[in-house]
């Protein structure tokens, strides 16, 4: 993942580091769940390092706003209200659009190409019900949209919203919402060709819009995370016990 600047640890290449940009990484792509306790030996193992360094990375991203210090549960990824995602996704449009709709002036045609390619695997993807990277996909394509933008104060700051929203993105990977913003991918791209800046901004908040209003609809109605695969796992076994 790139880690920009803004995000970026001390000590760059240290174990700490590594850790800190695998697990930013994770959020994003909604690898962890609102609510998911990170057990220090579990994400030491994920990572191959000792306690150290994944100790020093949940305190940098507890201190970033990625991660919640819960005081009985340890450190957790932060669960949500309807008030603070409806206002995480009014903060994202404002910012993300404004990023999508500089990209239309800049974009290259090699990000074009990439951007097509990328929204070309997400197609596959929803029509084989692969889930497993889609999200990975989906956040590469908007972040070649955001560094096409040539915005290097811009880029920290995203990236800050995605720490936050990525472990709610899980819901876009069930099978009835899979491959839902794909429509609005195609607006994008069809304006970031033209040149057309407005049409690439209403694109995007189309996109991040219609998004929260399936995360928002679930939050009001109760909607629980499925437990991540490790804790399904330890429920299984004392099942058979």
């Amino acid at each position: 993942m790139n880690v920009a600047a803004g995000l970026r640890p001390a000590g760059s290449g240290t174990a700490h580091s590594r850790v800190y940009a695998g697990l930013c990484a994770a959020l994003m792509n909604g690898d962890f769940l609102p609510g998911q306790r990170l057990v220090v030996r579990e994400v030491a193992e994920r990572f191959e390092t000792s306690p150290m360094p994944v100790r020093e990375a949940l305190r940098q991203l507890v201190s970033d706003g990625a991660l919640f210090d819960h005081p009985n549960r340890g450190v957790i990824v932060p669960e949500a209200t309807v008030e603070v995602i409806a206002d995480l996704s009014r903060v994202r449009c404002s910012i993300e659009g404004a990023a999508t709709e500089w990209a239309a002036a800049t974009v290259t045609p090699d990000e074009m190409r990439r951007l097509e390619a990328l929204n070309e695997a997400m197609a596959e993807r929803t029509a084989a019900g692969l889930a497993a990277d889609y999200l990975a996909l989906n956040r590469d394509f908007h972040f070649t949209i955001y560094r096409a933008s040539r915005s290097g104060l811009l880029q920290p700051i995203i990236e800050r919203l995605w720490l936050r929203a990525g472990p709610w993105l899980n819901i876009m990977r069930e099978e009835t919402t899979l491959g839902l913003g794909l429509d609005h991918h195609a607006e994008i791209l069809a304006a970031l060709r033209a040149g057309d800046a407005a049409g690439a901004r209403r694109g995007l908040v189309a996109d991040i819009s219609d998004a929260a209003d399936i995360i928002l609809r679930a939050v009001a109605g109760g909607y629980a995370p499925p437990r991540p695969r490790r804790q399904r796992q330890k429920t299984e076994e004392a099942e058979r016990i």
